[in-house]
């Protein structure tokens, strides 16, 4: 299996980002594509309620980015406070450990968890005026709202995994879209993946056609045994989409599993170069995997008095102007409607998405909470292993 090759040097990074040759988004950009943790970036950020009140939000790299807090700096006159996390298993711990996060950027398919530790409060819909703006689709996810409907997580922004090819070199795919090009054996040795449970396997049950989200011990061992079959195929398994984007222009690679990223920076490429059509990115007739991830709110804040201004950052971050910043800089999707008003469908289609918003997400399958999580993340693990 490949190690992944950071983009810089750690100490490289850090001296860059305190120097200020970084911006926020460069960082993250970094940090995203080299599959860097951003916990080493929480010195950066400044101390929850040092002054009795100012309101924390515990996040991803780079959703510090003032652009997303334009409407809570204006109504109280100061960003909020941030401290940033590498993965959500270490923000839930840091929060059990007694971390005073009044709003969190988890994903969906970590919101039953979350809640189940009581980590997690209601919404007052009441204080969030950008809710009526927000996808239908996003906010009735499974798990995303209590027992009486009012949301325990605000979806903020959405991507698909899915696999980015060469037509030139596959071309009998281009009108033959499925997952199984990642299993095609004539492409053996010049095929990738990326190195992550929630892609990587349920990437093969999709294409099985088996639920992902629940399955029984015969579908787990199932879903693995088909991974077995792919593993001798496949030439990079890693979570740096720099290197396996990189692959894929010089011919290394043939077709890879994809975020919309890959596809950004594969437009870029084809335009540059001239050479539309070269990159595609598939819309599996099996289905893609589609992440969402937002925030929540800490049922502490009643106690600290931080419940009004927690709603009033939740409700900021959903604001049309935010995410279309979002949309347009980061690419990707974003959870407002009203966001995507003026971005072009040529635009959608070179980060790997479509109009309208509503029926490319229906065709996809959600990423969310799964029965027998952490089985599933031990036999891909011992998979792994035996590369």
């Amino acid at each position: 299996m490949d190690k992944i090759k950071p983009l810089m040097e750690a100490h490289e990074f850090h001296d860059k980002l305190l120097e200020g040759r970084l911006t926020r988004r460069q960082a993250h950009k970094v940090m995203a594509s080299a599959g860097i943790g951003t916990a080493a970036m929480a010195s950066m950020a400044g101390a929850a309620h040092a002054d009795g009140s100012n309101v924390m939000m515990l996040t991803w790299g780079g959703y510090d980015d003032a652009a997303f807090a334009g409407e809570y700096a204006a109504e109280y006159g100061t960003p909020p406070s941030y401290s940033l996390f590498a993965d959500q298993a270490e923000a839930l711990a840091k929060i059990r450990a007694g971390f005073d996060a009044d709003v969190a950027f988890p994903c969906i398919s970590k919101i039953q968890t979350w809640n189940d530790a009581g980590v997690i409060a209601p919404m007052d819909l009441s204080m969030l005026s950008h809710w009526d703006e927000l996808l239908p689709t996003l906010t009735a996810l499974p798990t995303a709202n209590a027992p009486d409907g009012s949301p325990l997580f605000a979806p903020v922004d959405w991507g698909q995994t899915s696999v980015l090819f060469r037509a030139d070199l596959a071309p009998e795919y281009v009108d033959n879209q499925t997952w199984g090009i990642l299993w095609d054996e004539k492409f053996s040795g010049r095929l990738g993946a990326i190195e992550a449970v929630e892609d990587h396997y349920n990437i093969a049950a999709i294409y099985m056609g088996i639920d992902f989200l629940d399955m029984n011990e015969e579908e787990i061992q199932l879903v693995g045994d088909k991974l077995r079959e792919q593993i001798p195929l496949l030439r990079m398994v890693t979570g740096d989409t720099t290197s396996l984007t990189q692959a894929l222009f010089s011919g290394e690679l043939i077709a890879t599993s994809a975020w919309n990223g890959m596809m950004l920076t594969a437009s870029e490429e084809m335009e540059k170069e001239g050479t539309q059509g070269k990159y595609v990115w598939m819309k599996p007739r099996e289905g893609a995997l589609t992440w969402v991830c937002g925030l929540t709110i800490s049922p502490s804040t009643k106690e600290r008095g931080t419940w009004e201004q927690a709603h009033a950052l939740v409700n900021a971050y959903l604001a049309a102007d935010s995410q279309n910043y979002e949309l347009t800089n980061w690419g990707y999707g974003v959870a407002n409607a009203n966001a995507y008003e003026g971005v072009s469908e040529d635009y959608l289609t070179s980060i790997g998405l479509g109009l309208p918003v509503e029926k490319f997400l229906a065709d996809g399958a959600f990423s969310a909470h799964q029965q027998h999580y952490g089985e599933i993340v031990n036999l891909y693990d011992e998979i792994l292993a035996g590369m």
